[in-house]
């Protein structure tokens, strides 16, 4: 975080002459006591840190925390990372195994010496159910939280790999790397630059290698209306003036909330065809996620 703040070298003359000749009298705990009330605000960061508040953190070389196991033998998180999850172990083997069957069908196995990545993994409450392919099978998880990720490295790794990335349409791997990459209720919260991401995750997926996402389309809408009429974010669509608009039209995408904040949700057929020059649709399932659609594709 200090390089944020520190002055470009090449930033020369009378105006850095002055402010290092004021800054030099200032007692260095203060200097670190003024740093520390400018780093952002998270909201405004392209990622989640660690300890945000913090002006330092340290970690340790493993978590000596007792902790519940699942019965996979694999640690379970502090309910404060379970992403608001309620029934997280049980809705974490839920949605790997309809996702597995959906590869199946779709005549895709998880074989030796597949790489594959969770992105978007939070806590691990999906990838912990691939356990068992973790031997054979090099898998990753991703998150912009580093709460999660730390956690996950501290309690999950191994047998997985995780690291903390941004909100910035990049992941450090090389081209054409993974044979899955799944995102499971990401594509519901990326607004913006969705287009920019699926372009990244095609740019990381071997060619005829697959990409398994969840979203919220119109389908989601008529659960939420019909079955769910006092959840939150069906209180949140009702209330909200762009979806009353176009709730009766043929809509492409509407998001409620921006960034990290944002509920998207996108007509099946529009987002098709926006991804076709990219992938091929091989099946898309209605609540294979709860109340969310599972579309599966292939890299072109």
């Amino acid at each position: 975080m200090h390089g944020v703040w520190r002055f470009r070298s090449r930033q020369v003359g009378p105006s850095r002459m002055g402010i290092e000749a004021v800054t030099k009298f200032i007692p260095y705990a203060w200097k670190a006591w003024l740093r520390s009330r400018l780093i952002p605000p998270i909201h405004l960061m392209k990622y989640h840190p660690y300890q945000g508040n913090a002006f330092s953190y340290a970690i340790g070389q493993s978590d000596s925390e007792h902790k519940e196991m699942c019965k996979l033998g694999l640690p379970i998180p502090p309910r404060s990372l379970w992403a608001g999850y309620e029934e997280y172990l049980e809705s974490g083997e839920r949605d790997v195994g309809r996702m597995t069957s959906i590869l199946d069908e779709a005549g895709f196995s998880l074989t030796m010496g597949c790489r594959i990545l969770d992105f978007g993994c939070a806590s691990g409450r999906m990838i912990r159910w691939l356990k068992d392919k973790a031997t054979t099978c090099e898998i990753w998880g991703t998150d912009i939280s580093s709460e999660h990720a730390i956690w996950c490295k501290l309690n999950l790794s191994p047998p997985f790999s995780f690291i903390t990335t941004t909100t910035f349409p990049h992941l450090p791997f090389e081209d054409r790397y993974f044979d899955l990459v799944y995102a499971g209720s990401v594509f519901t919260h990326i607004d913006d630059l969705a287009d920019a991401w699926f372009l990244e995750l095609r740019r990381i997926t071997k060619i005829g290698g697959s990409l398994y996402i969840t979203i919220l389309d119109k389908n989601s809408l008529r659960i939420l209306k019909a079955e769910m009429p006092d959840a939150r974010l069906s209180k949140l669509i009702e209330s909200n003036k762009t979806h009353l608009r176009y709730a009766e039209s043929n809509f492409g995408m509407f998001t409620i909330g921006r960034h990290s904040s944002a509920n998207v949700f996108y007509d099946i057929d529009y987002l098709c065809r926006m991804l076709r020059t990219s992938f091929e649709v091989l099946s898309i399932t209605k609540e294979a996620y709860g109340f969310q659609t599972a579309v599966l594709f292939a890299r072109r």
